[in-house]
């Protein structure tokens, strides 16, 4: 694994063409250039190589090859950047073990820090699919060859070339090295492989034939590839008769020096006289051109093994110096079907880490990705948004409770990354394109619900309405049946959203489990966390335990915040106990091999996959995100970054679920815990009862919550000393935190109890007061600056109004706000799941009908309020899941109310009915907009 995501080596890559197009490009190259009459298929053959990339596969061959090898000399001269010399010699089979070799200590490169990759699937690989080794075959193996690049390219893991390799004379060579004192050979100062002028000196001093011919004219060419990126499939030939066959060893040169004497028996015209002595002459340029590359150049001292596969192809492993290579050849069998040579090239890449690569490939589509993290929304957020949500429109989708994944496809292959950047292999697909899916996991299935690349685009700055249409159109059908088309709904109403959660069950697949629903702005981007909201059935949080106490990452938790019972919380405590025994150094033996548990990661999850052994104790890692902002002008760049971080212990992660206080799991496959922003945003959303039923049709929470906001905004605007009249059971106590001194005024005896125990727990309680009295009969002493009566107008009668005035008028000095339902503003009567209001007297009809209970208490005070125009009506309200139940309250309207607190001198200030709340039903929103605000005031 990398130190750094991404690694150093992202911004190099280029996009990625299949494998199946660069194989048909190749392919018709060959046959371009078989077809030329200037090539020798006798002399020359085409070698086609795929050889992995060091910087993102780092193997270890060494162990593997030192049980069966052969040690070899290569002497390499690279003419220039596409042509190469090289000789093989001194091949010993078996070979001897160097005494020093265990010695060497090797340093990984900068670039290459990760560590040995686990080889033990490719080297299964090899045994099923090898037809035999062939490594003892290289025994006295001499070989003397020029080989010239044609072409480059890079396919994940694997470099690919496509190479003309031609045999050239040898016998010089074999002579030379008869006569040579072997470590004579060895012992030659070193020439670097780019300065040939010594080795081009000896060779002009001993023949007068020019040395053009053998010198490719572009020296300096230092590219590795002779194609640029928008040329590779373009052009109808990169080759062609002066650039590639102007290379007269190439066409005429001849390793058969037997065949000289039938040449010229055979050919007698002055013509082929003229070609057989360049031919001649030639030979003898190589063998001197041969000498000096044995004279000047140092050999590099190579292990090898090698193996022919039942497709006929070949694999070489060679090990020299620091360096382990891996080769895949087709030498002469480039006629292998492309279908054969991709399943092979593919089965090997599975078969080996590419991880690296790919997590580089992620951040080279997408630079400075980050995980979308949707928020807990409070009801305060909710409020302030909803209005946004119905105007942008915005989707729903089920959450569904698995894991957190993204799907890579590159081509033809689909990878999955966790959220720890582990990478893994899920198979083929038909999709032949680049493709990149945010996505839920569970059993073996990847729920998409979001699409962020698509066909060479970077979708995270679209909208997500955009993007959900991009991956709508997406055909399902060629993902093999590993993904799974979720069921995300587009609504425009609130209605719309409750019809969704109706159904919220029967939605995707019974068999998946859904825990909660995922709610986003239609206008969102990728990068707009703040726009997307995860709403749960139940608000669960994941901390870490250390026997002891709570964290959310570094930050303690209280207990009494958690507020676990007894059982649960020595429940936790005995989980805690066998996982510390589980990783303790005594009981290694027992714990599957790391390894193992990332292979099987994808299909259970029930281990650590972020666990590893070194030097016999556990460790854990994790990748820790950091972010730079760079203030660029005329905009700020965020440049992400992910760093490997290390841990001593594994971390023991527990669910609490905040809604009850009880525990609810261990959490094997979570490598931290929830941060502390994360655990107030839930801890919030639990104490509100933030839930998917919320958003049911018999739901009042958010009308609650509404008729809260507007009580807040009130108050928000004064401080000083505040009177409350009517508190009831002390719901707006958390609203009163910027008065100085509070007085609460409530004549129920037992909402008095509910309200001493909430002021007892409240940070404020030493500023508050409670007076058991009605307002009309209460004494106070105090001069108060605001007060107000929320709701509690309506148990009043216009004369209690009037009575409340002129006991209380002199204690004020400043504002008095109401918030009260007004009969001016009644249409009809409500009667729905979540809420009742209606009439209890129709005086539209003579004689009037009165809707009273007849044996309730209220029937004959109600009806004598009524005949007495102490009020409008009598209205019977029922509000779901409150403490509002069969509730007589009257109505009154607001004109009167107006002449009756200008007759005590206070003047109106501030008037206006309530805007409507989007996330609510018709029937809740006809209820609030029957409600009045009035602020007055007796200050001149």
């Amino acid at each position: 694994m990398n130190s750094f995501i991404p690694s150093i080596n992202y911004s190099s890559l280029e996009k990625q063409n299949s494998l199946f197009d660069i194989l048909e490009y190749i392919y018709e190259q060959i046959n371009f250039i078989k077809s030329n009459s200037f090539f020798n298929d006798k002399i020359c053959s085409f070698e086609l190589e795929f050889r992995l990339r060091r910087k993102y596969v780092n193997i270890d061959l060494k162990d593997f090859l030192n049980d069966n090898s052969c040690q070899y000399s290569e002497f390499s001269y690279n003419e220039n950047s596409k042509t190469r010399y090289r000789i093989i010699c001194n091949s010993t089979y078996p070979c001897t073990e160097n005494e020093n070799e265990n010695e060497t200590t090797i340093t990984p490169t900068p670039q290459n820090e990760f560590q040995f990759m686990d080889i033990s699937k490719f080297l299964n690989y090899l045994e099923i699919n090898k037809d035999q080794e062939i490594t003892e075959t290289l025994n006295n193996h001499m070989e003397y060859t020029k080989k010239i690049t044609m072409m480059t390219f890079y396919y994940f893991i694997f470099k690919i070339n496509l190479s003309i390799e031609v045999l050239l004379d040898s016998s010089q060579i074999k002579r030379y090295l008869r006569i040579e004192d072997k470590s004579k050979i060895e012992s030659k100062s070193i020439i670097k492989s780019g300065n040939s002028k010594n080795i081009k000196i000896e060779i002009l001093n001993q023949s007068n034939y020019k040395y053009e011919n053998i010198t490719n004219k572009n020296d300096n060419n230092n590219n590795d590839s002779i194609f640029n990126k928008d040329s590779v499939f373009n052009n109808d030939s990169i080759i062609n008769k002066d650039s590639v066959f102007n290379n007269d060893s190439i066409i005429n040169n001849d390793n058969n020096l037997k065949t000289e004497s039938k040449y010229i028996e055979k050919n007698k015209s002055e013509k082929e006289i003229t070609e057989y002595a360049i031919y001649k002459e030639m030979n003898d340029i190589d063998a001197k051109f041969s000498l000096s590359i044995l004279k000047y150049i140092t050999p590099i001292t190579k292990k090898r093994r090698s193996f022919m596969m039942k497709n006929g192809a070949r694999i070489d492993m060679t090990v020299f110096d620091d360096k382990n290579q891996l080769e895949i050849e087709f030498m002469n069998n480039t006629y292998l079907v492309k279908d054969n040579i991709m399943n092979m090239i593919h089965s090997i890449m599975v078969s080996l880490d590419c991880s690296n690569f790919i997590l580089d490939y992620l951040f080279f589509l997408m630079p400075n990705y980050e995980f979308q993290k949707p928020i807990t929304p409070s009801l305060d957020i909710l409020y302030k948004e909803a209005k946004n949500l119905i105007n942008d429109t915005f989707y729903v989708a089920a959450k569904t409770d698995g894991f957190r994944r993204l799907i890579v496809i590159i081509n033809n292959l689909m990878f999955s990354i966790s959220e720890n950047f582990r990478v893994e292999y899920i198979c083929q697909t038909k999709a032949d394109n680049h493709m990149v899916l945010d996505c839920e996991y569970l059993d073996g299935k990847f729920i998409p619900f979001d699409l962020i690349y698509y066909n060479d685009e970077d979708l995270r700055h679209k909208s997500y309405s955009d993007r959900i249409n991009i991956m709508n159109a997406i055909n399902f059908e060629e993902f093999n049946n590993k993904i799974i088309k979720k069921n995300i709904t587009k609504c425009s109403s609130f209605s719309e959203l409750q019809n969704f959660i109706i159904s919220f069950n029967k939605f995707d697949y019974p068999s998946i489990p859904n825990d909660g629903i995922i709610i986003t702005n239609g206008r969102s981007s990728y990068y707009d966390n703040i726009k997307v909201y995860k709403i749960k059935t139940r608000n669960t949080v994941d901390l870490r335990f250390n026997g002891r106490y709570f964290y959310a990452r570094d930050h303690l938790i209280k207990k009494s915040t958690v507020n676990l019972s007894f059982s649960e919380y020595k429940e936790v405590c005995l989980r805690y106990h066998q996982h510390k025994k589980f990783y303790s150094t005594k009981n290694m033996k027992d714990v599957p091999n790391n390894k193992d548990n990332n292979r099987n990661n994808n299909k259970n999850n029930n281990n650590k996959s972020n666990t590893e052994i070194i030097d016999n104790k556990f460790y854990c890692y994790y990748y820790r995100k950091q972010v730079e902002i760079i203030n660029d002008v005329p905009t700020k760049t965020r440049v992400v970054t992910y760093h490997l971080v290390r841990e001593k212990k594994v971390p023991f992660i527990v669910e609490i679920n905040l809604d009850n206080n009880s525990f609810v799991k261990e959490r094997k496959d979570k490598y931290t815990s929830n941060s502390i922003n994360t655990f107030n945003s839930i801890l919030i959303a639990s104490y509100q009862k933030v839930n998917i039923e919320i958003f049911t049709p018999s739901s009042t929470v958010l009308m609650r919550k509404y008729h809260n906001i507007i009580k807040q905004n009130i108050l928000h605007k004064y401080k000083g000393n505040l009177l409350d009249i009517g508190t009831g059971n002390g719901g707006d106590l958390h609203k009163w935190k910027n008065f100085r001194k509070i007085v609460c005024v409530e004549p129920d005896h037992e909402k008095i109890k509910v309200l001493k125990e909430r002021i007892s727990k409240s940070e404020i309680r030493n500023r508050i007061s409670i007076l058991q009295n009605t307002i009309q009969n209460v004494e106070l002493n105090d001069i108060f600056n605001v007060a107000t009566c929320f709701f509690a107008l309506n148990d009043f009668t216009y004369s209690d109004i009037d009575n409340m005035l002129n006991n209380i008028g002199k204690n004020i000095n400043g504002t008095l706000a109401i918030l009260f339902f007004d009969s001016n503003l009644f249409k009809e009567n409500i009667d729905s799941s979540s809420i009742q209001y209606k009439k209890c007297i129709n005086d539209n009809i003579k004689p009037i009908k009165n809707l009273l209970d007849k044996e309730s208490p209220i029937y004959l005070l109600g009806t004598l309020r009524y005949l007495h125009k102490e009020c409008n009506n009598i209205m019977l309200v029922n509000i779901n899941n409150s403490n509002v139940i069969n509730h007589y309250e009257n109505a009154i309207n607001s004109e009167k109310v107006i002449k009756i607190f200008k007759k005590h001198h206070f003047n109106i200030i501030n008037k206006y009915q309530i805007e409507p709340f989007s996330f609510l039903n018709s029937s809740q929103k006809l209820y609030s907009s029957y409600l009045r605000v009035i602020e007055f005031s007796n200050v001149c």
